[in-house]
């Protein structure tokens, strides 16, 4: 799968998920869980990081850069890097959240691939 990425939606989130969640039922209105940010970073070098609206920049600068991105090239630069980061610790599981569309889950372990999703 591809995205097209700019400078207003090149942007990642990277969050611990609990080591528990409940085990209730979530019928209704469903079971707050809480997910601890842990870093947030621009994923895709050499594109412009505007602080203006994408109008005025093509209004005042002209062209932007797009780039379109393979999420399984991304997530294989992505996971090995973000395991060298301190704030990652065996036992937990990650998510990383784009801006354009991307979502992976890795273990906070050196097992080079990312963590299994239970299907129940």
């Amino acid at each position: 799968m591809k995205a097209k990425v700019d400078g207003w939606n090149n942007f990642c989130r990277v969050f611990r998920f609990p080591i528990t969640f409940s085990s209730q039922f979530c019928f209704g209105p469903g079971i707050p869980t809480n997910f601890q940010m842990m870093d947030w970073f621009n994923p895709v070098p050499g594109i412009e990081n505007p602080a203006v609206s994408k109008e005025e920049w093509l209004k005042e600068v002209g062209p932007f850069t797009i780039k379109e991105i393979d999420h399984e090239y991304l997530e294989k630069e992505l996971v090995p890097w973000l395991r060298k980061k301190d704030y990652i610790k065996p036992g937990y599981t990650y998510l990383i959240l784009c801006d354009f569309g991307l979502a992976i889950t890795f273990s906070g372990t050196t097992d080079p691939q990312p963590a299994k999703q239970n299907k129940k």
